[in-house]
């Protein structure tokens, strides 16, 4: 159905018309009529015809000027003229304004309406698809264009490398928020809090999205998108937040409840003060995936980032000194004794707020070190013990960390001097004794397999089975532990040390004892004499 409007200062004329064909029975419904184009006008506005038969000559406003303010009110509808004999230049006149035809008003027949009609139809449905197709064409532009935008930003954010500014280089995408007072929330979410979530792996960021713009209302002034597969940031304008008299803990409390609500996960949200553009959030954005440590030691679903502070390197020992007084405690009273003191260190940690990336890696490299240092101790399951060892980086909580790192010792045996009990076959004894002779020495694994009459592949395998590592990380860990008694019996030059354990090149030296102790021969030295 497309409504017609009649616009003619003739009433013969109007009524000729109404009565020249059945209107709405075509499809051509006349929804009103008009004496000149300023009443027009007003029934335009009102009625939104799509098609208007008009007179080229009337009082007050001809045609041609009515025509003329309907292209400043951009109208999308489409325009017939009707004109008498001897009107040919005011119908071409017309014509060039917009007008799609034209009606001589003394010679119209009923076939000829009609088909004027039915054609001004088809141009309406056509202009109707154009603009549908030409919507779409826009929403994709735009949803693409969002997509990409999220894409960028989730890699600016992830990798510190990323140029932004120089990426979006003449690309028409918009970065709203760059000299904006904002807040940021990064929202995440721990999918291993319980198994009922196990499978509840893909997050919607669309539909978060929209409980966010549902609580703002916002346009320009905010940008959330995925940044891994379980977080999500949304950056939001102070103004934004201000004009909808929200404060950031409403807007985490109401975002909180409406995801326990529509998704049954329980959001963990990390959220800042005010900061300014992209560079101070993507650096504000890395303070929080740290600031999400804190729930290693007691969770906390709602995390201010400037109140976390972790204390990186106040340890008050190094693992070396801490693996020998483990062993020494075991030594003199028994192993259930260690259980105690290494919960009283990891809760040391916790008081002292260290951050739980240093507290693994201080455990870890314990139990890489205490079967290397005493021959007494001997690795049960070294298959198991690896395993204990490797879960120890991805304990969420302190309770399950302790409880691994105690299983972890529980897999370690302090053998006694019996001389019945065999400690090591007797060929892996052979190496390990050929070893304490000449570390000193440069030693390849021809010269052991040479000295104990057995091939290369069986002692590397008969050894790594038996000691539970590989025989050259052992000759390095030997000669690392020889370097740091010669270091502590007061050797003055490192290179000297180098040189008396069996390494020539000073560096390679300085690496492999970094890698062993966790400092340099240097800081090894400088804090040995700083304890005695």
């Amino acid at each position: 159905m497309f409504n017609v409007l009649l616009v003619d200062d003739e009433p013969i004329v109007k009524i000729a018309l109404r009565t020249m064909i059945a209107w709405e029975d075509l499809g051509f419904p006349i929804c009103g009529t008009a004496s000149d184009g300023i009443e027009a006008l007003g029934l335009v506005e009102k009625l939104k015809p799509d098609i208007i038969i008009t007179d080229l000559k009337m009082p007050n406003m001809d045609g041609l000027q009515f025509i003329k303010e309907l292209n400043k009110l951009k109208y999308n509808g489409k325009i017939i003229v009707a004109s008498n004999f001897g009107d040919y230049e005011l119908v071409r006149e017309a014509l060039l304004l917009g007008a799609v035809d034209y009606m001589l008003k003394i010679s119209i027949k009923t076939e000829d309406l009609i088909a004027q009609l039915q054609k001004t139809a088809s141009l309406l449905q056509e202009q109707q698809h154009t603009l549908q197709e030409q919507e779409a064409r826009d929403q994709f532009m735009q949803s693409n264009l969002k997509s990409v935008k999220n894409t960028v930003l989730k890699e600016y954010f992830t990798d510190t490398s990323f140029d932004l500014h120089h990426f979006l280089h003449n690309k028409p995408i918009v970065l709203n928020l760059r000299d904006t007072p904002i807040y940021l929330f990064y929202i995440t979410f721990d999918l291993d809090i319980s198994a009922e979530h196990d499978e509840k792996t893909d997050i919607s960021i669309a539909f978060i999205e929209n409980m966010i713009l549902d609580l703002v209302e916002a346009g320009n002034d905010i940008e959330v998108f995925q940044v891994e597969a379980n977080g999500i940031i949304a950056l939001i304008s102070e103004q934004q937040l201000n004009n909808h008299q929200i404060e950031p803990m409403d807007f985490i409390n109401k975002i909180r409840t409406l995801i326990r609500m529509y998704i049954s996960l329980d959001p963990i949200i990390v959220y800042s003060h005010e900061i300014m553009g992209y560079v101070e959030a993507r650096n504000t954005y890395w303070a929080c995936k740290n600031a999400l440590h804190i729930n290693f030691y007691e969770h906390h679903p709602v995390i201010q980032v400037d109140e976390i502070d972790f204390q990186e390197d106040s340890i008050h020992t190094n693992y070396v000194d801490y693996s020998i007084s483990i062993i020494k405690h075991w030594q003199q009273y028994d192993k259930d004794s260690i259980k105690a003191k290494l919960e009283a260190f990891i809760q040391e940690c916790r008081h002292n707020h260290i951050h739980p990336d240093v507290v693994r890696t201080f455990i870890i490299k314990c139990l890489d070190y205490m079967p290397l240092y005493e021959n007494k101790i001997r690795i049960d399951d070294p298959e198991q013990y690896e395993h204990l060892k490797k879960s120890l980086l991805y304990c969420k909580t302190i309770e399950l960390f302790t409880v691994n790192a105690i299983q972890n010792f529980e897999c370690l045996s302090l053998l006694t001097d019996t001389p019945d009990t065999p400690v090591f076959k007797k060929e892996v004894l052979d190496v390990i004794n050929y070893i304490e002779l000449h570390y000193q020495d440069k030693i390849t694994l021809e010269m052991i397999s040479s000295y104990t009459n057995f091939s290369e592949n069986y002692l590397c395998r008969m050894f790594k089975e038996q000691v539970g590592t590989s025989l050259f990380s052992y000759i390095n860990n030997i000669r690392m532990n020889k370097a740091a008694e010669l270091i502590m019996q007061g050797r003055n030059y490192i290179k000297e040390v180098s040189s008396l354990v069996g390494i020539s090149d000073q560096f390679y030296f300085n690496r492999l004892f970094k890698r062993h102790f966790g400092m340099s021969p240097t800081e090894y030295k400088a804090k040995t004499l700083h304890t005695h």
